[in-house]
């Protein structure tokens, strides 16, 4: 093996998980980065665990003279990424990146919100921008704010890139 670092692999779609499985069950080192996102479910948003980079995930040979070559075969892979006709790697670098970006997305519990209740905010684009606002509640895209218009505080939902914190 000419190259060390991590072989990217494209699985079938939705079959990240089970192709994991398989390949660590003939003995390589397998990477499937997650994350969560917020999904809206019938019953409101819910926090749900998906690939970080869908159909993709990274696997490496436990030991020098083991055989990639079942790789493509293995039930739930699609193909080995190939630039011509040499494998794509990720170096171990790269990998070590990801992982530390998949630790710090996962590692609170608002990192899906990117504002928090009370945080003082302003609209920065539309018909209300220069508007001083405090959050309500927010979620990944949608911002509920409370503003003061003609003497009311009104509530009003924005979608969340029009506001920055103040």
């Amino acid at each position: 093996m000419a190259e060390s670092g991590w072989l990217v692999v494209m699985t079938k779609p939705r079959m990240e998980t089970e192709a994991k499985v398989h390949l660590e069950r003939q003995g390589f080192l397998v990477y499937l980065p997650f994350w969560f996102d917020l999904k809206r479910r019938s019953d409101g948003w819910q926090k749900v665990q998906s690939a970080m980079f869908p159909r993709y995930l990274f696997v490496k040979p436990a030991h020098v003279e083991q055989s990639i070559s079942p790789i493509r075969s293995t039930r739930g892979v699609s193909q080995l990424v190939r630039f011509g006709t040499d494998p794509a790697w990720a170096s171990d670098v790269l990998i070590k990146e990801i992982q530390h970006l998949e630790a710090v997305r996962n590692a609170g519990g608002d990192f899906l919100k990117p504002f928090k209740t009370g945080d003082k905010v302003m609209v920065v684009v539309g018909p209300f921008k220069g508007v001083s606002a405090e959050v309500l509640s927010s979620d990944q895209q949608r911002v509920i704010l409370l503003l003061q218009l003609l003497g009311k505080t009104q509530q009003l939902e924005f979608e969340v890139g029009i506001c920055q914190v103040r």
